[in-house]
């Protein structure tokens, strides 16, 4: 009979561990989970600012070449420009006005298409292309075509609104602000 007491104890005891360990093993399991919850939570918080951070990279690093790559066609301009010669209006060259009125055409729609930096190419060039532009726009008969420097700068647009857009700047240049 003990020995059935003790059987008896023993199987009371064995489910009162088994209890405790099944209400341990929730426990645990519970915190198992909100620990998992917070590092889960912590990790998309950091994926989200690692993301921001290598978007404000990238950006950075786009912006940095595009400046490198407008800053690059500088040269070939520089090239264009350096080669033209002043016209004289009172003996104008037909192939000179030509070759001018591209140029000053080109560098319009480079800076207008953003391939270039215009502030670069405005300091560069701001004081020759409103020489050459104005010494073009004084032709009143270009010779091999019938047409007046002025024409030939109004099928070119762009460099039009270029010219202007350097005017106003060039007389604006030291001006009083309120």
């Amino acid at each position: 009979m003990l020995a059935a007491l003790a059987a008896l104890i023993a199987v009371g005891v064995s489910w009162i561990v088994f209890r405790g360990q099944a209400a341990l093993s929730d426990r645990i399991a519970k915190e198992q989970s909100v620990v998992s919850e917070r590092i889960a939570k912590e990790q998309g918080e950091l994926s989200s600012t690692i993301a921001v951070q290598q978007s404000a990279i990238a950006l950075k690093i786009h912006e940095n070449q595009t400046r490198l790559s407008q800053r690059q066609l500088l040269l070939p301009l520089w090239d264009y420009i350096s080669n033209l010669h002043d016209i004289n209006p009172r003996e104008p060259i037909g192939p000179d006005i030509l070759k001018v009125v591209n140029t000053l055409e080109l560098v319009a729609l480079t800076c207008e298409g953003g391939m270039v930096d215009a502030q670069v190419i405005k300091r560069t060039f701001r004081d020759v292309y409103l020489k050459l532009y104005d010494q073009v726009a004084s032709v009143s008969q270009v010779p091999g075509l019938n047409k007046s420097g002025m024409d030939l700068l109004r099928e070119n647009p762009a460099a039009m609104a270029f010219y202007e857009e350097l005017k106003l700047e060039h007389m604006n240049r030291g001006k009083l602000t309120p």
